[in-house]
């Protein structure tokens, strides 16, 4: 259960953190005439007092739940309809994230919305140089699904058929994306950080490190290391969340963990520590290329 200070928190994070993926390089790279959808936030009202937390161990669905959050307190807007699958003669096509109305000219957007963390093994200027953390992601693959599936999903001839029985109307397509990159600890340290184009340039950045470089790390610096459930991965953590967090003396060397570093209350970095089989596996997941 989400707290009421992180729940403000993560809302004001939806708002003025950077966009993860880059809509204008997206549709100059790709073709598209996306709109971005952090637009559709300018005019909304943070409060978290009604804010409704349906349970979930799930970030993207908290992520979501966010989203939808900020959609209803902005009056200017109406959403329709969320998490609409699209169901025709008992198969699944897809699922419209978040269709929302424009009061003011009546338009309606389907928005697609994503929050990533992926962690750099390659070069890094290539999507396909970065995976997730539980190794399924790999950025390219997730990438080529966003564009040629979710977003594409109303243009189907069976799925324009399904709208209109639904008496839903969609006039434009829109992204909606948080996130972060993880680049390896001597390049962030270094600030050599290559990304892709589609990746905006402020975008949020962390690091990742092996638990033998952690515990060199660790030793010589003066932070105070805290461990980041999956539902502390949004917004800056802050001195209130401390007693929510477990404090770091010492890892298990077996598993990948995802740190906060904390100096005076305040967070001064974040990042992964992987086990070496976890690196050998993104090292084989990045070189497989089919």
């Amino acid at each position: 259960m989400q707290d009421k200070r992180r729940i403000h928190s993560d809302l004001k994070w939806l708002i003025a953190s950077p966009d993860f993926l880059s809509v204008a390089e997206v549709n100059l790279l790709h073709n598209h005439e996306l709109l971005n959808a952090g637009e559709m936030l300018q005019n909304a009202v943070i409060e978290s007092d009604g804010f409704i937390f349906e349970p979930t161990h799930r970030l993207g669905v908290y992520f979501e739940q966010l989203w939808h959050h900020l959609v209803r307190s902005n009056l200017s807007l109406k959403l329709l309809r969320s998490n609409q699958q699209v169901i025709i003669n008992k198969h699944t096509l897809g699922e419209f994230d978040s269709i929302i109305q424009q009061l003011s000219t009546e338009q309606t957007c389907h928005f697609e919305l994503a929050v990533k963390f992926y962690l750099q093994i390659g070069h890094g200027n290539r999507m396909a140089d970065w995976v997730g953390p539980n190794l399924r992601d790999r950025f390219d693959r997730k990438f080529l699904r966003l564009i040629n599936h979710q977003l594409a999903l109303a243009s189907k001839p069976e799925v324009q058929q399904w709208l209109r029985e639904e008496s839903i109307s969609i006039d434009q397509t829109g992204l909606f994306t948080k996130g972060r990159l993880f680049y390896s600890m001597e390049n962030y340290e270094r600030q050599e950080l290559e990304h892709p184009a589609e990746v905006e340039s402020d975008h949020l950045r962390g690091f990742w490190m092996t638990h033998h470089e952690f515990q060199e790390y660790q030793s010589q610096s003066d932070y105070d290391w805290f461990q980041l459930p999956r539902m502390y991965w949004l917004s800056d953590i802050t001195a209130h969340d401390l007693e929510n967090l477990g404090k770091v003396s010492q890892l298990s060397d077996n598993q990948l963990v995802k740190l906060v570093a904390m100096k005076e209350g305040k967070e001064m970095m974040r990042g992964f520590v992987v086990t070496d089989e976890w690196l050998e596996r993104a090292k084989q997941r990045v070189l497989t290329e089919e």
